[in-house]
């Protein structure tokens, strides 16, 4: 039978006990969740409304050279602004950029900018606004796609994970638990444009945070010095951005790779756990366009509709990227009616520009400048913006490089950094109490220790004492 008091000191040194799990409990739930809500900020849902911006003015500085339309309540962490313009001079022009022989370009299209091009030459034959900044959405999905097959092994086994399935947005519905391999993932990721195939990825590429600066040090290396992800599906983030320039030059790029290729032009893909068992290419595009190579497109309410494909007519192949569209006319319909434009007189008149792209063969530049009819002095403005315009071009890429490095690309969206701080002096804090309540328990036994040896010894001298009366 236990003594009352030893029931109540046994309870007593429990006590403390209790109160640091739950402090410790405290701390690890006020830790988490201040993390995870950090991780959502910046996401936007799937699009709705479509919010007309001013219009350039000729003459007019261009108004989303340096930043994407600004919105309430955001800032955007500048991106340095290369002192050549990439792909030569009158890309820098802010309004329609056509040849002198060219007719005006259709009237329904309604993009505050796009572009079109060779997709072989890089000759640019026709734009509006080439290098105005403007908020990805989908198009950023062309980058995810490329850097993933340049870094990762594409047989490599990734398990889909309840936050993959968690994205918001268009998904393919992975199956949590069901391993894809990164081929498959790509594969979903540019045909069905999934979220969720993005995320899959970015976490096998060590996780969103790193995933993001492996993608902007990718744009980089291209020459793509207009953009920025922020995210790795293109859902909304302050600090995004990209041009048509760069997502016309990304697409490019990425349809060198056989992988992308093959993806971007495929129909049907069988893959487990999704519903029906196949992914289907919903690029409007593919089924609404004669000759299509594929094309990624979409939309925020931030960014208005996006778009970025190809298709092929008469052994020519042309790019086309558009950016802040309205939903109406559609924003593929948009697409075909400039691939129509750029196929009425491609090879016909000469180019506005070049889609540089970093490590082209010196053959590849040379024939686009040979067909654009241009001087030597010309070519060598092709180079300069292949190069990021030569030595200062570089320095500005590589100041570009630090700047999306110093802004923070992770998981936690625009306020990161202080909701990071927030949760890490919440952990210090009750480890403190923690080590304090371990402290006045070592104290308290030293105290019950001390007097139960200070009542063994009384019990001691009081048997011993007083001295036995018989004797």
């Amino acid at each position: 039978m236990v003594s009352d008091d030893v029931a109540r000191n046994g309870v007593a040194s429990l006590r403390p006990v209790s109160v640091s799990v739950r402090r410790f409990t405290v701390a690890l739930t006020t830790a988490l969740g201040v993390t995870l809500s950090g991780m959502g900020v910046g996401h936007a849902s799937t699009p709705d409304p479509w919010l007309p911006l001013p219009a350039q003015v000729e003459g007019q500085d261009c108004l989303y050279r340096e930043a994407p339309p600004p919105l309430d309540g955001e800032t955007f962490t500048p991106l340095p602004v290369p002192e050549s313009v990439p792909g030569g001079d009158r890309l820098g022009e802010c309004g329609d950029v056509v040849p002198e022989n060219a007719a005006a370009p259709p009237a329904g299209v309604n993009a505050d900018a796009w572009i079109v091009a060779d997709l072989d030459t890089g000759a640019v034959l026709a734009a509006r606004d080439p290098h105005g900044r403007h908020r990805p959405a989908t198009t950023i999905k062309v980058l995810t796609a490329l850097t993933a097959l340049r870094q990762l092994n594409l047989d490599d086994l990734v398990a889909a994970t309840p936050e993959d399935v968690a994205q918001v947005g268009v998904k393919v519905e992975l199956a949590p638990g069901t391993e894809y391999t990164v081929r498959q993932l790509v594969q979903a990721l540019v045909m069905g444009s999934g979220n969720d195939a993005a995320h899959a990825l970015a976490r096998h590429l060590g996780g969103v945070g790193e995933a993001l600066g492996t993608m902007n040090g990718v744009a980089q290396e291209i020459g793509a010095l207009d953009t920025r992800a922020g995210t790795e599906s293109g859902l909304h983030h302050a600090d995004a951005s990209i041009s048509a320039f760069d997502a016309a030059l990304l697409f490019r790029t990425a349809l060198q790779e056989p992988e992308f290729a093959e993806a971007a032009g495929n129909t049907q893909l069988d893959m487990p756990g999704v519903p029906g068992g196949v992914v289907t290419n919903s690029s409007e595009l593919m089924t609404g366009y004669e000759g299509a190579l594929g094309g990624l497109g979409g939309a925020t309410d931030e960014s208005g509709f996006t778009f970025v494909g190809g298709a092929e007519r008469d052994g020519r192949r042309l790019v086309v990227a558009l950016l802040r569209a309205s939903a109406e006319p559609g924003i593929a319909q948009q697409a075909g009616a400039l691939l129509d434009y750029g196929f009425s007189f491609a090879g016909e008149t000469d180019p506005v520009g070049s889609l540089v792209v970093a490590g082209d063969q010196e053959d590849s530049e040379e024939e686009a400048a040979g067909e654009a009819g241009e001087t030597a002095e010309g070519g060598e403005g092709g180079e300069g913006g292949d190069e990021a315009g030569g030595d200062e071009g570089g320095a500005d890429s590589e100041d570009a490089a630090a700047t999306q490095t110093a802004s923070g690309f992770d998981p936690f969206g625009t306020i990161g950094l202080p909701l990071t701080a927030l949760a890490g002096a919440a952990i210090l804090f009750f480890a403190f109490l923690t080590l304090r309540d371990r402290r006045a328990r070592k104290l308290a036994a030293a105290r019950r220790a001390a007097k139960e040896q200070e009542e063994a010894q009384r019990a001691t001298e009081d048997w011993l004492w007083p001295p036995n009366p018989r004797t």
